[in-house]
């Protein structure tokens, strides 16, 4: 049976609490990892994802299962050519900071990890990473579901745009405020790894090209810029 893009029956009102809880869930670890001094990177990875998938619940019970679904074989093909689209994305971003000039703020993690927490980050982000795109894929359906456009590429079109932007402009605080590195760079990006949604149907498949990327990258930049 070939995929589809899931039907979620769910009031309006729903989707947008189920968002608002689901972006709501970093300030609420960065609270509770000051007040309660919570040091773990894990635990505090573990409360994200759970409040994401919270968010899903309020929206539809069975959201989870019909977003992340078992890999069959050919998701295999998906995620390596998933990965290839992120690298073109990487190019193509590359191309407009080229073009626009604007002062590139570095992401954080570079000044935060070593050799002692890599295996920590490594896990942490493997389950934050669950949240990221629980955060990307509300919008994204929502889009899907609700918008009374007829013209299905120009559906996905419009639900591509809206999630990649809202899912960039999570990221400002991450850099620094960088509001046109978050629309632009961020936003293009995460277009790319929307790519591999669009062709597969199958958000487990996008959750392990976001794996595979962000840690390519990573590693790279630790060896090459930190001589790690």
């Amino acid at each position: 049976m070939k995929r589809d893009y899931p039907i979620i029956e769910a009031p309006t009102s729903r989707w947008i609490l189920g968002y608002i809880i689901s972006i709501l869930s970093f300030v609420v670890v960065a609270f509770a990892s000051y007040f309660l001094k919570i040091e773990s990177l894990i635990l505090n990875a573990v409360i994200l994802a759970v409040i994401g998938i919270l968010a899903l619940l309020i929206i539809d019970k069975n959201f989870l299962l019909k977003i992340f679904k078992p890999l069959k074989l050919k998701d295999l093909g998906y995620i390596v050519l998933g990965v290839i689209i992120m690298f073109v994305a990487i190019i193509i971003s590359s191309i407009v900071l080229s073009k626009v000039e604007m002062n590139v703020s570095n992401n954080p993690i570079f000044d935060m990890i070593d050799k002692e927490n890599l295996i920590e980050f490594f896990i942490s982000s493997v389950i934050q990473f669950i949240t990221e795109e629980i955060i990307f894929i509300i919008p994204f359906l929502f889009v899907i579901n609700k918008s009374k456009i007829q013209n299905r590429f120009l559906k996905v079109l419009l639900a591509v745009l809206l999630s990649s932007v809202t899912f960039g402009l999570m990221h400002l605080s991450t850099y620094d405020f960088n509001f046109l590195q978050a629309i632009l760079i961020i936003s293009i990006v995460r277009t790319g790894l929307t790519m591999s949604y669009i062709i597969s149907k199958n958000l487990t498949v996008t959750y392990i090209v976001h794996i595979i990327y962000d840690w390519s990258i990573i590693l790279a930049g630790l060896q090459f810029a930190v001589n790690f």
